[in-house]
């Protein structure tokens, strides 16, 4: 028999593509639009792999309400969504990049800023992977921070800018390609 809570793995992961693709579509544009380097190519693409992730991860989600729907409504006793401790990493997050900002703009290096906030979002990758037991989110934390670490050593001024925000993006739609592998992996194991 299935194990009731795949399918809600399946759900939870598309939503979790979701955010990462929306976010490191966030950040790369931001990080393309510093370089000056949108023109007929680049957009065009970004904008396609940007809606490629996001009708993968509703697909994803779809998915996962479908095969939900097939199960008897007796075995579907999934875990409530952890608010509070989520609402506590946010928080955190949200106060440590105000501190970052105020500490950037003191220095006169807004640079600084953008490696910062990232670093931080990086950071809250680490107490996300354990709330929501995705592996995949520490990962992503860890290398998050070690690249903001390392730009912040390499560049500075707009250079440190275009390589946060680059490297930040790409860094999570890489791991949204891969919750979402991980996700299809889920449903065909279920099918079979």
């Amino acid at each position: 028999m299935e194990h009731p809570l795949q399918p809600g793995r399946v759900i939870g992961a598309g939503r979790g593509a979701l955010i990462l693709a929306m976010a490191g579509a966030g950040w790369l544009g931001w990080g393309i639009s510093a370089a000056h380097a949108y023109n007929a190519i680049v957009a065009p693409i970004f904008g396609t792999v940007a809606i490629f992730l996001w009708a993968w991860s509703l697909y994803a989600m779809r998915t996962g309400r479908a095969m939900r729907r097939q199960l008897p409504a007796s075995s579907l006793s999934e875990p409530r969504f952890p608010a509070k401790p989520f609402i506590i990493v946010v928080l955190v997050e949200v106060l440590a990049i105000v501190v970052v900002v105020f500490a950037a703009r003191h220095a006169h290096r807004p640079d600084l800023a953008t490696d910062g906030c990232a670093l931080v979002i990086g950071l809250h990758y680490l107490p996300l992977a354990r709330i929501f037991r995705a592996p995949m989110l520490a990962a992503l934390g860890v290398v998050m921070s070690l690249w903001c670490i390392v730009s912040w050593v390499l560049f500075q001024f707009n250079s440190l800018v275009i390589a946060a925000t680059i490297g930040t993006g790409i860094l999570l739609w890489a791991t949204s390609v891969a919750v979402l592998l991980r996700a299809r992996s889920i449903a065909r194991a279920l099918r079979t």
